[in-house]
């Protein structure tokens, strides 16, 4: 299923844009999301009671509405306890009045520090070699094009035991941040590794919530004397790249999407192209 909602340009003119639902209807993670809705709505009685959450109370209450930038526009920010960054449309909670900027890299500075001292390298060569083992359980999510593998340490705030083993280095750096960063028990924890295939289009999309984070840790990623263009990361109406060894943080509840080479390259133009040696994987550790 898709929605149509408005984004205003930087021009001023109304720009259309295609939101991607999962397209996949027996999707797990969409099927668990959903079912944490329903068990909140059941529980929001009996929790919560207190003013210091009344916002998660009204967060659980309404669901993720979307309120765009002509009813921003209509009415005071401060009436809308809406964020003031165009495109904020996260797709299971949204709690407002929480800060939001597309990029958010000064506020994590000690877990960016502990990332670069674990060692790009040592997470890489880790990795590699637990995709040589029969007991590496991988996941391919859904692109418009391409190919988007991942590797779970942690999946919707569960350890992904077999592939915990598999990565005991990485693993030595993610506790380091401690179990609350992590987000270990709660639904909204992910620790990844990403892999894009070069060709690959992740379409606009946002996260399930607003109430978290993603840091992404370049492990492996591709430059223009490679032969490929380098892969973009958009967010609301910035832009950055990956460079290998760089963490950064940016908040995905806002609309986002990611290029990898030509949007127009053919799966005969890849093959070719990895063959001949010109092109690289961009892998990516995400929390």
């Amino acid at each position: 299923a898709r929605r149509i909602v408005r984004l205003r340009s930087s021009g001023g003119d109304d720009e259309e844009c295609k939101i991607t639902k999962c397209p996949n209807p027996n999707c797990a993670r969409c099927s668990r999301y959903a079912e944490l809705n329903r068990s909140a709505q059941r529980r929001l009685p009996y929790v919560a009671k207190g003013d210091a959450l009344q916002r998660i109370r009204h967060a659980i209450t309404v669901g993720p509405d979307v309120i765009d930038d002509e009813q921003a526009e209509a009415q005071s920010f401060e009436h809308l306890h809406v964020s003031q960054v165009s495109g904020q449309r996260p797709n299971v909670l949204l709690v407002r009045g929480l800060l939001a900027r597309p990029f958010v890299t000064k506020l994590h500075q000690d877990a960016c520090s502990i990332l670069d001292n674990a060692g790009r390298n040592v997470m890489l060569n880790e990795y590699v070699q637990a995709m040589h083992s029969p007991s590496a359980r991988t996941l391919e999510n859904d692109v418009s094009r391409g190919t988007w593998q991942v590797l779970h340490l942690m999946n919707q705030g569960e350890w992904v035991t077999s592939n915990v083993a598999l990565c005991s280095k990485t693993m030595d750096a993610l506790r380091s941040l401690g179990k609350g960063r992590v987000m270990e028990g709660c639904i909204f924890g992910n620790v990844f590794v990403s892999v894009l295939h070069p060709g690959t289009v992740i379409d606009r999309h946002c996260g399930p919530s607003n109430v978290r984070h993603r840091l992404h840790f370049p492990l492996q990623v591709p430059n223009a004397k490679e032969g490929v263009e380098v892969p973009q990361l958009y967010v609301a109406k910035e832009k950055t790249t990956w460079k290998e060894g760089e963490c950064f943080v940016f908040d995905d509840s806002i609309v986002h999407s990611v290029t990898f080479g030509e949007e127009g390259m053919s799966a005969q133009q890849q093959e070719s192209s990895e063959n001949a040696g010109t092109c690289k994987d961009c892998r990516v550790v995400w929390y």
